[in-house]
């Protein structure tokens, strides 16, 4: 069953050093699978300005790294599929904190860790030889330096904020509507993948859409007390307001960080705006979801839209309408 996991004060910390390596081009000090990801294929079109990083991992076969698939079995490969207890164990294992000996762990399982430590230093050794003084000068030869991170919490940027005086935080959320509808669609790899073995009579963009109001409404607090503890740092900004109104909002992001907004980068976004916006991104899910779907969401993420200063109640009565006109229609 899953978890409502809280997440454990050495990860938080974790992370924000790793983003701090990464902000700082410390590439060293990062992690091996941050460095062989297969999002640097995934995402290739999307990283201009590391251009020269993806031929490299290419060329030296290092975009195929598969070293987790060793350990998924017992460490799980979906959020909520092993318990706190073994998610923990399986955290500091990887981390050399501890030796499958003194884990206490069984010799097919031991094995399985061995073989996943072998891989990834196999994988080190060939991208420090080979990548990394690429990926090193990308970073520090570009004075503004821009990273997303989907899973991180706002409370990791704390001690980011306070370690580096330049750094700009900006928070996106999204409705959350249009967020679980998002997910139930993913590629079958990630599919559901908050809630998949959440066992429950509502429906899977009911336990999506609340999972995910879970977490986002713990972060939208923390971001209020690091709005009051680091004034203008920090931005708030909403998926659906990008997509409506992009040259205020990119104007916003460039405001924050005190620069000049580059025309062409202006033109690039609201390239980007503009298919969204084609393919209806931020109101699909009126039409995808039910009435009652809709409505036991707006209950689940009250708090949500609270904190947001939002009222669910307009594209509601929207979907009423719309169901109401179509059900009218297929009867005649």
């Amino acid at each position: 069953m899953y978890v409502n996991r809280t997440v454990p004060q050495v990860e938080i910390e974790a992370v924000s050093q790793f983003l701090f390596h990464l902000l700082t081009g410390d590439v060293d000090k990062l992690p091996t699978e941050t460095l062989v990801h297969s999002f640097w294929n995934s995402f290739y079109s999307q990283q201009t300005q590391a251009a020269k990083y993806f031929p490299c991992l290419q060329k030296h076969k290092l975009i195929q790294a598969k070293c987790y698939s060793y350990i998924g079995s017992y460490c799980g490969t979906q959020f909520g599929q092993k318990p706190t207890e073994r998610i923990e164990q399986c955290r500091r294992l990887l981390a050399n904190e501890i030796s499958v000996t003194t884990a206490g762990l069984n010799e097919t399982t031991a094995q399985m860790f061995n073989k996943y430590h072998s891989c990834i230093q196999s994988y080190r050794r060939r991208v420090h030889s080979n990548c990394t003084e690429v990926l090193r000068k990308t970073i520090i030869d570009h004075r503004l330096r821009a990273t997303k991170v989907v899973r991180a919490t706002m409370d990791s940027m704390r001690p980011l904020l306070r370690a580096l005086p330049n750094l700009r935080v900006i928070h996106l959320v999204r409705d959350p509507r249009a967020v679980a509808l998002s997910r139930i669609r993913f590629d079958p790899s990630g599919r559901g993948a908050y809630t998949k073995n959440i066992r429950t009579k509502e429906s899977p963009v009911v336990a999506e859409a609340s999972q995910y109001c879970h977490h986002v409404t713990t972060d939208i607090r923390f971001r209020l007390a690091l709005e009051r503890e680091f004034p203008g740092r920090i931005l708030s900004m909403r998926y659906e307001d990008v997509v409506a109104n992009p040259e205020q909002r990119f104007r916003d992001i460039y405001k924050l960080l005190d620069e000049p907004l580059p025309n062409a980068t202006l033109a690039e976004m609201q390239k980007k705006a503009k298919s969204g916006q084609a393919k209806n991104l931020t109101t699909k899910w009126q039409s995808k979801l039910t009435f009652i779907e809709a409505v036991t969401i707006a209950q689940h993420c009250a708090d949500f839209f609270r904190l947001m200063n939002l009222s669910p109640i307009d594209t509601l009565s929207w979907i009423s309408i719309s169901k109401y006109s179509v059900n009218v229609e297929n009867s005649s």
